[in-house]
């Protein structure tokens, strides 16, 4: 037998939302089970479960969400505040008291706190409770929602212990550059002093006492000499090396063509002598610090001036444009020479600390000089690139962020 229009039961979709019936409007009471129903989808959607406590009743009510949200059948267990409290972390018992006392006092309520589920299982809650008031405006009862933010909580705190770490790397790191600026005045006074006076020794040696001395001391002193002076230059270009970790000079307006005019006036003798050739397109003023552009600029004329080849004079060019890395406006600065160049194999090589390509007794340095130019391109948020190729030259290409 059919059932009339008014008498027939309430459709519901796959998901329990209750449809409309054709032809009608709605009655108050499916209009409810419809608000019922989409609060309950919401809540299951966004990981909620919702709860009411009427003052002068221990009885909470739960949602039917909040039955699974704990890991219970629904209408398993009683709940009520002995229950609630029963399954809350000790150490957060009086964060529970302290928002009761304030739902009591018609104060709505936020907090964080640890409970159980069914399992023993800890769950951090974040719970937001807010006072239902009757017609008189008195507080009458809360009506809260909880969310499972255990997962938020442990990020929380593998994040906290990640700056910990981070923190005392820091520590470490600022006590090594301590014992770095340390070495570096140790360097610059304790040990240049001695080698200076072995040096002055063994000059006077030389001098002095050359006649009375076989050829072959006489070139075990001279040998000690170089030795001295090379153990010199290292130390300087550690120092040198070393002062660029300190950040004590901010970016200035610096003009790299009067850069390059000075650095070019410091090194006149060699490039008279080897009669080479510095050629420059326009050098404009940009924002970087000073003096380790100096040291950039003198390195690297000094490089190329050093391993020229002898069967042409050094010719050397400065190029600087403007350039689009990705989608980033970059400097870009070119010095390229027409030396004796090296095999593209060492492009990255040649670049490192202490790395040399040729032999001491063909070419004099420590090793350092390029890798000074790597830092300061590191200092200012910038790269570079080596290109060379045996019996043509070399190129670096040097490019640092515009701001």
């Amino acid at each position: 037998m059919s059932q009339s229009a008014d008498n027939q039961l309430p459709s519901v979709d796959r998901n329990g939302i209750l449809l409309p019936r054709p032809g009608r409007q709605r009655s108050v009471r499916e209009r409810l089970l419809l608000r019922e129903a989409q609060l309950s989808q919401a809540q299951r959607m966004a990981g909620m479960a919702s709860w009411e406590w009427y003052f002068g009743d221990t009885t909470i009510h739960w949602s039917p969400e909040m039955y699974v949200f704990w890991g219970y059948e629904p209408d398993e267990m009683e709940v009520n505040l002995d229950s609630v409290a029963q399954s809350t972390h000790l150490d957060d018992l009086p964060i529970l008291q302290s928002a009761i006392n304030q739902a009591l006092a018609g104060e709505n309520v936020e907090m964080k706190y640890r409970r159980y589920d069914k399992f023993g299982r800890e769950i951090f809650i974040h719970t937001i409770g807010r006072i239902i008031r009757n017609e008189q405006e008195q507080p009458v009862g809360v009506f809260g929602i909880d969310m499972n933010i255990t997962k938020q909580q442990q990020q929380e705190a593998e994040l906290l212990t990640l700056n910990r770490q981070l923190e005392a790397k820091n520590r470490e790191l600022e006590r090594r550059n301590n014992e770095l600026n340390a070495f570096t005045y140790m360097a610059s006074h304790d040990l240049q002093e001695p080698l200076r006076k072995i040096k002055t020794f063994n000059e006077m040696i030389l001098a002095g006492q050359a006649d009375n001395l076989t050829e072959q001391g006489r070139e075990f002193f001279r040998r000690s000499v170089v030795a001295t002076e090379r153990m010199q230059a290292l130390i300087r270009d550690l120092i040198a090396f070393a002062h660029l970790n300190e950040d004590v000079n901010p970016p200035q307006p610096t003009d790299l063509a009067q850069l390059l005019t000075d650095v070019t006036g410091d090194l006149r003798d060699e490039i008279t002598q080897k009669q080479a050739v510095i050629e420059s397109g326009p050098l404009p003023t940009l924002p970087v610090v000073g003096f380790m552009f100096r040291q950039l600029f003198e390195n690297m004329l000094n490089n190329a001036l050093k391993y020229s080849d002898a069967a042409k004079p050094p010719l050397i060019q400065l190029n600087y444009e403007q350039v689009t890395v990705g989608e980033d406006p970059m400097h870009q600065l070119t010095i390229s020479d027409n030396g004796i160049g090296f095999d593209p194999v060492y492009n990255k090589r040649v670049l490192g600390l202490f790395q040399r390509l040729h032999g001491r007794t063909t070419y004099s340095g420590t090793g350092i000089g390029l890798a000074i130019c790597q830092r300061v391109m590191q200092n200012h948020s910038g790269t570079i690139e080596a290109h060379g190729k045996p019996g043509e030259g070399a190129t670096f290409i040097m490019r640092w962020p515009i701001r």
